[in-house]
């Protein structure tokens, strides 16, 4: 048995041509999540009960995260031999087709993704941009390609509710975060094309661009608030030493080398507890920093030795190199440095 969830936040008459469609199509069970929605979206959800649906409430908007977790929660509890969940959109922006193929392909062991064609005609340009920017920072993150990202359609198996659960993130931040988990422990995806449906201006969205793109890329943008931390007190570091050691002949070096590993380690400890968040043995993950940090210092000089034989100041050269380098890091240190195992 498949369960189909849908989670809605102040939807229109959309979500109920949805269910309709939807209950003339399969017999699969329905459970839509009401996730705060205002008192005059009640009738809409009382229509979704008498069409069949379960329907869960909260009490206050959680964020669609939040709602599908709810969802993917009752269905384990309450319906234990529920095979798995396709999660859909509640605004009409998947048809029940798609619907259809992506519940097919459910199976065990497995995530199934409705991907749809962004780069074609009538697609909003922030979802355009937003897709892209998602899809290249899903790459960075995790070596893997996924055309889209952001896609609501999802096919989950039973044996992957628990991980589900488990992913950090209560609004959009999470369908990421999910991916991402899953792609860490290997889990294959399947990707399935489905058609691209939007309203005019895709008014029926409920992303925030500026805080909910917060939420997405609060890791790299973490750590590059570690980083730039770490450089001030590199620079006030080296130049309190530089002060201290006076007439001292080898000050500069001995400035640079305690500043370079006060703020070493200060940049280790920050990406450990607050960039990755991540736990396991700080001797190895401490190790591994400093070869990186080792291999980086030298890249960058070679790098910018190398290009300096070409027709531009050596400063605007660090800066490129340095500013690739800087992904290169977040990606190792995110699938190297910082491992749990």
């Amino acid at each position: 048995m498949l369960v189909i969830l849908i989670p809605a936040y102040q939807p229109d008459e959309k979500l109920n041509k949805l269910i309709a469609d939807l209950n003339e199509a399969t017999d699969a069970k329905i459970v839509v999540v009401d996730d705060g929605s205002d008192a005059d979206r009640a009738e809409i959800f009382c229509e979704a009960e008498r069409n069949g649906c379960t329907v869960l409430h909260h009490e206050k908007n959680r964020g669609k995260g939040a709602a599908i977790k709810t969802g993917i929660a009752f269905v384990r509890d309450k319906m234990p031999d529920c095979g798995g969940i396709v999660t859909v959109d509640a605004d009409g922006q998947h048809r029940t087709e798609d619907v259809l193929k992506v519940a097919e392909l459910v199976a065990p062991g497995k995530l199934v993704l409705g991907t749809r064609d962004l780069r074609g005609r009538g697609v909003p340009a922030r979802s355009k941009f937003g897709n892209f920017l998602t899809s290249a920072f899903f790459r960075l993150l995790t070596g893997r390609g996924c055309s889209d990202t952001q896609t609501g359609l999802r096919g989950i198996p039973a044996d992957l509710f628990e991980a589900a659960l488990l992913s950090e993130g209560d609004r959009y931040e999470y369908e990421m975060n999910f991916l991402t988990d899953l792609a860490d422990k290997k889990i294959p995806f399947e990707c399935v094309r489905i058609g691209t449906v939007y309203d005019k201006g895709n008014t029926t969205s409920h992303f925030r661009p500026v805080r909910d793109s917060l939420r997405i890329y609060k890791k790299p943008l973490r750590f590059a608030a570690s980083s730039m931390i770490c450089s001030v007190a590199d620079l006030g570091l080296f130049t309190l030493i530089d002060s201290l050691l006076g007439a001292y002949p080898h000050r500069i070096v001995a400035a640079t080398v305690c500043a370079r590993l006060v703020s070493g380690v200060m940049n280790f400890t920050l990406n450990k507890k607050w960039s990755f968040n991540k736990k396991g043995d700080t001797k190895k993950q401490l190790f591994k920093y400093a070869l990186l940090f080792v291999a980086q210092m030298f890249t960058s000089a070679f790098l910018v030795s190398l290009l300096s034989l070409l027709p531009l100041h050596d400063t605007v050269w660090k800066i490129l190199v340095d500013v690739t380098l800087f992904f290169v890091s977040f990606a190792i240190q995110r699938r190297w440095v910082y491992t749990e195992d």
